[in-house]
């Protein structure tokens, strides 16, 4: 009886609460959130079939045109050009790889790396001087990257040493164009 009495007291008493006391806690983590609302790709297909997604802006042509076609052999060493190429001045440059034997040209320093048992792949261009910024946009052109909103999403990034990073194996398209560059 005597418990009957604590609990119909306890009814009796209300608590009068507003609205700072109040705390909704969301069924979804913040993660869930992101994936099921806001990056859900079946609402994309259907804002882009409504025209709610901006268009992406188109990307520039290459400001540099090829100097000569290269041949490309299947290791990836290209000749340098010869001395009846004439090349324009770069404000980037991209110097070959030394100590080879017999004082033979070196390779683009531009090579794979694979990381996480094979499942990430990156590209990596080395030994990049002179005006890095002007050589990211002519990259960006040639491979047709476009410029990210979130500087976190871009797949080019900047490492020390003269070092540029590209998400993807893109090692035959960017040899190639360094090479019909003249480099």
């Amino acid at each position: 009886m005597l418990s009957i009495s604590r609990i119909q007291a306890a009814s009796c008493l209300q608590r009068v609460t507003t609205p700072a006391d109040i705390f909704i806690r969301s069924k979804h983590s913040s993660t869930q959130i992101k994936r099921l609302f806001k990056r859900n790709p079946a609402r994309y297909r259907v804002a882009k079939r409504e025209g709610l997604v901006p268009e992406p802006k188109p990307l520039d042509p290459p400001k540099y045109a090829a100097v000569l076609e290269p041949n490309m052999l299947s290791n990836g060493w290209s000749a340098p050009p010869g001395p009846d190429v004439t090349i324009p001045s770069y404000p980037f440059r991209v110097s070959r790889t030394k100590n080879k034997p017999n004082d033979a040209v070196g390779f683009l320093p531009v090579y794979s790396e694979f990381r996480k048992d094979g499942s990430r792949v990156t590209t990596r261009i080395k030994k990049v001087s002179g005006d890095v910024d002007e050589f990211l946009s002519e990259l960006r052109s040639v491979l047709q990257i476009p410029v990210p909103h979130n500087p976190k999403d871009d797949t080019i990034r900047i490492r020390t040493g003269g070092t540029i990073e590209l998400k993807g194996n893109r090692v035959r398209e960017v040899r190639h164009w360094l090479a019909g560059l003249g480099f």
